[in-house]
């Protein structure tokens, strides 16, 4: 035979090798129906967390993965525990509910999912005065399922930009 008739038959078999190939990895990702509903759960109990300081900044925590990041603020439990303690510490608790999350989006990608969603912070004051919105934007989140279910693998605070006021 000559190397060319070699040469066709590799290539006849190695198109449908790559073909195969190909569709393995080319599947896309697919989430249930309880998947969403345990993600939005999770994001909705973030919220909560932050806000109510539960255990001291470790019921947040518990809500990333063991390896989890918030934005560049805290990487891994004791960070994001930490930092959650922190924040406003001194309004804390069911009179002071302050970040609340809409518009959640969740797609399914390889690495578990990930997710969009809206944050406005307002400051419930007291003593009279009026309401006032702190701080809007939205968070690009990436979920992971584990053991203990779906958990933040990482979480990006996007602040929104309003410009100039007139």
């Amino acid at each position: 035979m000559s190397k060319l008739k070699y040469v066709i038959i590799a290539t006849l078999l190695a198109i449908p090798a790559g073909w195969a190939l190909r569709a393995q990895t080319s599947k896309s990702a697919t989430l249930t129906a309880a998947d969403y509903l345990e993600i939005q759960q999770l994001v909705a109990r973030a919220s909560y967390a932050v806000d109510m300081h539960g255990g001291d900044g470790s019921a947040y925590a518990a809500l990333f993965a063991p390896d989890g990041s918030l934005g560049t603020e805290a990487k891994g439990t004791a960070q994001l525990t930490e930092f959650a303690a922190k924040t406003n510490k001194d309004r804390s608790g069911p009179a002071f509910a302050r970040h609340f999350v809409t518009n959640v989006v969740i797609k399914p990608a390889p690495e578990g999912a990930t997710g969009r969603s809206y944050l406005v912070t307002l400051d419930i004051s007291e003593s009279g005065q009026p309401a006032s919105i702190l701080s809007g934007g939205h968070y690009d989140d990436v979920y992971a399922k584990t053991p203990q279910g779906w958990r933040i693998k990482s979480r990006n605070y996007v602040r929104s930009e309003i410009g100039p006021q007139q």
